[in-house]
């Protein structure tokens, strides 16, 4: 199991150092191989998702280390498109909106789990992007309106959910409740038994309260 769960994990890593490598893609060899990095980057998004239901190696860690390398890998990518055209500056500033308005949730105890809008946008931001770089011609720009659309509908979803919450189970638990006890010697036994136990993450996957969890840890 914990080669599954580096596996998994090292795929999600992939992204992170795609953040890095972007800018100095694009400034050396151009827009066409920053778009086939943004292809790479993109298939291991798919690809650390089927392995880990495969593997049966979801957990909170990979959830929210897979969620943290999307954001930053979406937000690079459209600072690079700014490069190229100043309208890309829209989907930034919604993106740092859904941003802020998934902290909102945090705050106040909600299920961040993506819904099905979220999830469709990674995929459509994903071709717009990756065409736009690898193409490379005036009309791309009209790439973009699918891509605004999709991210205008995921902030719209997620403030919906903040205004009618959905009908998810709560953190109820206490260190002495959970089934495998935090009874370890250090908190790093404890934060292995929460964040990268995959029982735990299927248990309470639909959770709310997030916050919950970390004090836990």
């Amino acid at each position: 199991m914990k080669l599954k769960l580096i596996i998994v994990n090292l795929l999600t890593l992939i992204r992170i150092i795609g953040v890095f490598l972007l800018i100095p893609v694009y400034h050396y060899y151009g827009t066409f191989y920053v778009g086939v990095l943004s292809l790479i980057c993109y298939l291991t998004d798919s690809l650390d998702g089927i392995l880990a239901r495969k593997f049966k190696a979801s957990t909170f860690f990979g959830a929210l280390f897979d969620g943290t390398a999307d954001k930053l890998f979406t937000i690079m990518n459209f600072i690079v498109l700014y490069l190229i055209t100043p309208y890309a500056i829209i989907p930034i500033i919604i993106e740092l909106l859904i941003v802020i308005t998934l902290f909102y949730k945090y705050k106040n105890n909600l299920n961040l789990k993506s819904n099905i809008i979220g999830k469709s946008k990674v995929w459509v931001l994903a071709i717009c992007v990756v065409l736009i770089f690898l193409i490379n011609n005036k009309y791309n720009i009209y790439l973009l309106i699918p891509a605004i659309i999709m991210e205008l509908l995921t902030l719209i979803s997620y403030i919906l959910e903040i205004i009618i919450p959905k009908n998810v189970k709560q953190f109820k638990i206490e260190r002495k409740e959970i089934d495998f006890k935090l009874d370890g010697k250090n908190k790093w036994d404890n934060f292995k038994k929460i964040w990268l136990n995959p029982h735990f993450y299927e248990e309470h996957k639909n959770d709310s309260n997030l916050r919950k969890l970390t004090k836990l840890s």
